[in-house]
């Protein structure tokens, strides 16, 4: 039984050792804001913590620029890179259900993707780069076809003209931010039009000195 528990546990560290070998795929590095005008978006982050449970809060605001009177393009999905790989999902307290959008338009984004094992194809990329984990906000249109994050044309940019949209990602992890990136499709997903940027992001799930510790306790960990 004990050599067994040995060979699980020994198991468990060589798959997070997998993970911690994954970093950011050069084609990802490289990705910059094309400064579009009309679809020219910023995406802030604020992390607090770790709070007495040891976790972290991550909050995003996603706006778009508002830039008067210019034409306006919609976009197909928004994508968030994490850098642990097919471990990144394990980085969200609870996965997807445990990330919560909040839209001041009626409707926007209502679909959140997150890659699991496989990851999400991005076809913006080079094909050696196509797939990603992280977490994608699809579907961005309201109920009345209006553009995704239309502002009222004042040349007056969120926040300082609160009476722009935005949209605020919120969600807790058991780790310290790393450095990841944002990347806003346009269109139908399929053309080069995109906005990009850099994030901070949940890293990978720490390891821990499971010596004295139960076997309960180390699943608790990383379920």
């Amino acid at each position: 039984m004990l050599k067994t528990m040995l060979v699980v546990v020994v198991g468990v560290c060589a798959i997070l050792g997998q993970a911690f070998a994954y970093g950011p795929p050069p084609c990802w590095q490289t990705v910059t804001p094309q400064n579009v005008p009309g679809f020219d978006f910023e995406i802030t982050s604020v992390v607090q913590g770790p709070d007495k449970s040891g976790l972290y809060a991550y909050t995003y605001t996603i706006y778009r620029l508002d830039q008067g009177f210019v034409i306006y393009r919609n976009l197909s999905h928004i994508s968030f890179w994490f850098p642990c790989g097919p471990a990144a999902e394990k980085s969200v307290l609870n996965g997807i259900y445990g990330i919560t959008v909040t839209c001041t338009d009626a409707g926007s984004c209502p679909k959140t993707e997150m890659g699991g094992t496989n990851g999400m194809a991005e076809p913006v990329m080079d094909k050696d780069c196509k797939f990603f984990w992280g977490f994608k906000l699809d579907e961005c249109k309201d109920t009345e076809e209006k553009l995704f994050l239309m502002p009222n044309l004042n040349e007056i940019s969120f926040p300082q003209d609160p009476y722009d949209p935005s949209c605020t990602i919120t969600f807790k992890s058991r780790t310290a931010p790393a450095w990841g990136k944002w990347l806003v499709k346009g269109g139908d997903g399929k053309s080069g039009l995109y906005d990009a940027g850099d994030i901070r992001v949940p890293n990978c799930v720490p390891a821990v000195d499971v010596g004295n510790m139960t076997w309960g306790a180390i699943k608790v960990i990383y379920r």
